[in-house]
């Protein structure tokens, strides 16, 4: 499961039907986020990917990602070093697919409202 179920019931239950805009926030910005992590390795900014990285994981986090927010500071670690490597090419597809998969949840979790 890409995300903390028992996680999300209970903000549900908190922050009643503010938690709707807060996924569907998660769930407009992240795509764009996921974009400047792409560029930023295929310009090889390291700066940028280590800060949009990081700005995907508090983001996951927040909404309760199990293992995307690992992955994204994984990828941040790395960047801190300033010099975009082959493997990050490896670390955005896991990512990517990931975020796939948190979203999908995500989605199917909003109809529940």
């Amino acid at each position: 499961m890409p995300v903390d179920q028992e996680n999300l019931n209970m903000l549900k239950e908190v922050i009643g039907e503010d938690l709707k805009e807060v996924i569907e926030a998660f769930l407009t910005t992240s795509p764009e986020i996921l974009g400047q992590i792409k560029l930023s390795i295929e310009i090889e900014d390291a700066a940028g990917v280590q800060l949009h990285s990081h700005t995907l994981k508090g983001s996951a986090a927040n909404i309760g990602a199990i293992h995307l927010p690992s992955l994204c500071a994984e990828l941040e670690t790395k960047a801190k070093d300033g010099v975009v490597a082959p493997e990050f090419n490896d670390m955005y597809a896991n990512i990517e697919n990931e975020s796939q998969a948190v979203f999908k949840f995500l989605r199917e979790f909003l109809q529940s409202f």
